[in-house]
């Protein structure tokens, strides 16, 4: 606005100077206007032009700070919507998570249930197999009671009868006689005459029998001794209660030889053959079709006689015990258990291919 205004004031001063100033005065005065019309153009060219200049450079400023503004804004967003996505994802996979915990558990709870009411029915089941198991033996030791006093009535009858016969054989006193040879006996009358009698039976003839007999005595004690042995051998297993429960067992009498195993288990209970009496008293009931009762003697077994090496084959038997009574899931944990405590025994392998077509 200076400028302006001293270009004006000029103007008019070179107006009144040319009504009243001389020619000289006149070109000085152009000179000096020219001066400062030049001076006002180089004012206008450098300042002007470095005031657009600096106002382009800073316009070109701005427009960069807005650029990258408008980049970071785009970025923040960018990043605000992977930020919400990954927030949603994360929401989803907790909220699938927590349905497939509470399917998880549901499924857990209902199996827990089952078993627990599997665990029930067993536990009933064993308590009625125990009660029957204890009637049965009970009837067992009622019956057996009731023919041990029959076999003693039996035996006082035959003692009274042999006592009786005894008694009957016993000679009357004999008269006044007299034994000559083989010719009979004389019996001596009153009047003093001698009269002969049949003879009674002589004491040659028996003399001679045992005479006869003696040289078979003598050889029979002269027999060589391991005949003896034998003979004793064979005497004391059949008098041997499990002995005589085997060869019933192989006959497949398995009533009697459950009886003759229970014998043997009663008079020696913790013997060398408890263990074999019990396992054999399971198979005598398994193959009498009583699965319910053989259970219970191959747990005697298996919980007396753990070491035993029937222990595996009472836990197999067991377990097809309870194949026999449709009970396939107790029949499961069975095999299990035995591939678990016996896996390098028979048994175990037998129990494998069992469970594998369950």
């Amino acid at each position: 606005m200076k400028t302006l205004r001293h270009i004006a004031a000029a103007g008019c001063s070179l107006f009144l100077l040319t009504q009243c100033a001389t020619q000289d005065e006149v070109q000085s005065l152009q000179r000096q206007l020219r001066a400062v019309n030049q001076r006002v153009e180089d004012v206008r060219t450098n300042t002007v032009g470095q005031m657009q200049k600096r106002q382009a450079s800073s316009v070109n400023k701005l427009d960069q700070v807005e650029d990258e503004t408008q980049r970071i804004r785009s970025s923040i967003e960018e990043n605000a919507s992977q930020n919400a996505q990954f927030r949603d994802q994360v929401n989803q996979s907790i909220a699938r998570m927590q349905t497939s915990v509470d399917n998880t558990k549901s499924s857990q709870d209902a199996k827990i249930g089952e078993l627990n009411q599997k665990i029930s029915v067993l536990e009933e089941k064993l308590a009625m197999v125990s009660e029957n198991f204890s009637k049965a033996q009970q009837e067992r030791i009622t019956e057996a009671e009731k023919k041990a006093q029959a076999a003693a009535q039996k035996a006082e009858a035959a003692k009274q009868k042999a006592a009786q016969a005894s008694a009957a054989t016993q000679p009357a006193s004999p008269a006044v006689s007299q034994t000559s040879g083989t010719t009979g006996v004389v019996k001596i009358n009153p009047d003093g005459k001698k009269t002969k009698v049949a003879s009674a039976p002589s004491a040659a003839p028996e003399a001679a029998k045992e005479q006869t007999a003696a040289p078979g005595k003598q050889a029979a004690a002269a027999a060589p001794a391991p005949e003896k042995a034998a003979a004793e051998k064979a005497a004391s297993s059949s008098t041997d209660p499990f002995a005589i429960g085997m060869n019933q067992f192989k006959d497949k009498k398995y009533k009697e030889a459950y009886k003759s195993f229970e014998q043997s288990l009663s008079a020696k209970p913790n013997g060398s053959q408890a263990a074999k009496s019990l396992y054999y008293m399971g198979e005598s009931l398994y193959n009498q079709g009583e699965y319910d009762l053989a259970i219970l003697d191959y747990q005697k077994v298996i919980s007396n006689h753990g070491k035993d090496p029937l222990a595996p084959g009472a836990l197999l038997k067991q377990g097809m015990s309870f194949e026999k009574l449709t009970d396939h899931e107790t029949a499961k944990i069975i095999y299990k258990k035995l591939i678990n405590d016996y896996g390098g025994s028979s048994e175990a392998s037998q129990a494998k291919e069992r469970l594998g077509k369950l």
